[in-house]
Formats: C-alpha cells, structure tokens, sequence
C-alpha cells in the first residue's frame, strides 16, 4: 500500500493488516494524525514501513512491536515521544532505522546492534542522553550513522572504529569530550564526518588524512588546539573543510595549495597565523576572520612580508640579540681579569 506524498488527513483506520499479509506500507509526507493502531503493532509480515513526515503520536515503545521480516521503517519527523525500545533488536532483517525528529527520550538501547544487520541508523533531533554504546561497533554492515543534535555526552568508543563500511557519520550538536580518536581514520569509505558543536579537545589527529573519498570534514564549534596537521592535505576528494571557532594556532599547512578539490574552507576564529595558502577555497574574508594574524592577498588581511625580507629581519634580529648578550659577557671577563 503506497499513499505517499499526498495531502491525507485524520487517523490511519483500526483495521491495517486485517489479513495479515500486509507487506509495504507507505504514507510518508501527509498530514495524518493521531496513534499508531494496534494491528499494525501486530502485523508480523511487514517489510517495509514509511510514516515519516506526519503528526502521529503516542509512545514510541509501545506503538511498534516485533517485526521478523521487517528491513525498512521510518518514522522520523512525527510527534512520536517516550525511549527507544530495545525490542528493534529483535528484528533480525532490520537494515534501516530511522527515527529523526521527534521527542525521543532516554538512551540508545545497546540491544540494537545485538540483532540487527543494520546498514543505517537515524537518531538524530530528538533528546537522547547518555554515552554512545560501545555496542553500535558490532554493526559491521552500517554505512550511515547519524545521531546529531541530541544530549550524548562522554566520548567516541574506541569499538567504533570497527565500522570499517561507514559512509556517513553524524554525531554534531551534542556535548560529547575527550579527544577525536586516531580509529577514525580506518573508514576508508566515508565521504561526510561531521563532529561539530560539541566539546571535543586536544589535536586534530593526523590519521584523519587516511580519508581519500572525504568530501566534508565539519569539526568546527569544539575545543580542538595545536597545529593543523598537513596530513589533512591527502584528502584528495575533500571539497567542505570547517574548522572553526576552535583553539588552534601556527601555520596553515602550506600543502593546502595542493588540494585541487576544496571548494569551501571556514578556518575563522581561532589562534591561526601566517600566510593563507595560494588556493581559490582561501578567499573569504569572513571565513579567516578572528584570526592571531593571517596575511594574504584578501581583502581585509594584512599583506605578508616576502619570505626572502623576513628571513633577512630575523637574521637581524637574531645577531642584534647575541651582540646584546656577548658585549656585556665579555666586558665583564675583561674587568674579572684586570683587577
């Protein structure tokens, strides 16, 4: 049954799956309202479901059931409240679970991944809490895992870095910390990481620049400090680059010349300084700005010096430096000596 993309009113009818045979179906983008009934909770033949885009409500771990052949359900941007159930995890053929957009509550039940074969996992705008389970690195098939603008907090397990399939991972606009950890680097698929608003710190991890396909790296608004690291430059696919409004400082990596496919680079607001690499991506004032002091051939940089005359002001500055050092040293020796 697909009814999809229309503009369906009022309540789904009480007798869904009367013959219990009912395989697809599909309502998403309409206006309907209201619970879920009870026979779709019981409909045991499902396969594939699709609610998204409607006003249902009631609890979301009461309203669904225990789908032996179910491999799709969507039931994101409802009104749907209440924790995820760890019953999903008993639906063995579940490649799909999307329920963004809600009022979900409470914590990511680790029996997901216990039984599953999921390939893509939708949490994201709703108000989880608590730590991401160690147990999602058993998802060994997963390629989207998105779990954004929620309340997780603590860090990423080190068991994720087994996701060796991943595409897309999602985890932004929450309060994770601790360090980006180098397992990052082994998924060697993904081409979008977006770890942005959160409270990540220390270095960017070299390891990063494993990530050939990579088309947007998003680890601005963090507590990222040192330099950052010209392994980044082997991103040959990288178009999408912020790094903004963390705590880094020193140099761009001059290598970034190099990387013929960014197209948009926001580096603003932090302790960067320097010269800005000689490439299109580099040309947006706002995007450098709230910088320690950058120089460049952009309007609103300062211009920067010729490395040939600032090596020559450094040479004299240096030799001012041990002449004011030597003279008195040996003025005071040559007065020792006559006494």
């Amino acid at each position: 049954m697909e009814l999809d993309e229309n503009q369906l009113t009022g309540y789904l009818p009480k007798t869904l799956c009367r013959g219990k045979s009912l395989q697809n179906f599909t309502v998403n983008n309409n206006r309907l309202v209201g619970a879920i009934p009870k026979s779709l909770k019981r409909c045991k033949s499902l396969v594939r479901v699709r609610l998204d885009g409607n006003q249902f409500t009631g609890n979301i771990a009461q309203a669904f059931g225990v789908y032996p052949n179910l491999q799709f359900i969507d039931l994101s941007y409802n009104k749907f409240h209440g924790e995820i159930s760890s019953t999903w995890g008993r639906c063995p053929r579940l490649a799909t679970l999307k329920i963004a957009g809600n009022n979900i509550s409470g914590r990511i039940p680790p029996e997901i991944a216990i039984g599953t074969q999921l390939q893509a996992l939708h949490l994201s705008s709703n108000r989880l809490i608590g730590e991401i389970p160690k147990e999602l690195g058993k998802l060994t098939n997963i390629s989207k895992l998105m779990l954004g603008d929620n309340q997780l907090f603590g860090g990423i397990p080190l068991e994720i870095g087994s996701l060796t399939d991943l595409e897309v991972l999602d985890l932004s606009g929450n309060n994770l910390s601790n360090s980006i950890p180098e397992c990052l680097g082994n998924f060697i698929k993904l081409y979008s990481l977006n770890l942005s608003n959160n409270k990540f710190s220390q270095e960017i991890p070299a390891q990063l620049g494993k990530l050939s396909y990579l088309s947007q790296l998003d680890l601005s608004h963090n507590l990222l400090s040192g330099k950052i690291p010209s392994q980044i430059s082997d991103m040959e696919s990288l178009e999408l680059l912020n790094l903004s409004q963390n705590c880094l400082s020193g140099f761009i990596p001059k290598s970034f010349e190099d990387m013929n496919s960014l197209l948009v680079v926001n580096i603003s607001y932090n302790d960067l300084e320097g010269p800005i690499p000689d490439n299109k991506a580099f040309q947006d004032a706002q995007a450098l700005a709230g910088n320690k002091d950058l120089c460049g051939n952009v309007r609103g940089l300062r211009p920067c010096i010729p490395y040939t005359r600032y090596e020559r002001t450094s040479r004299k500055g240096h030799n001012k430096l041990v002449f004011s050092i030597i003279f008195p040293l040996l003025g005071a020796l040559l007065v020792l000596f006559t006494q």
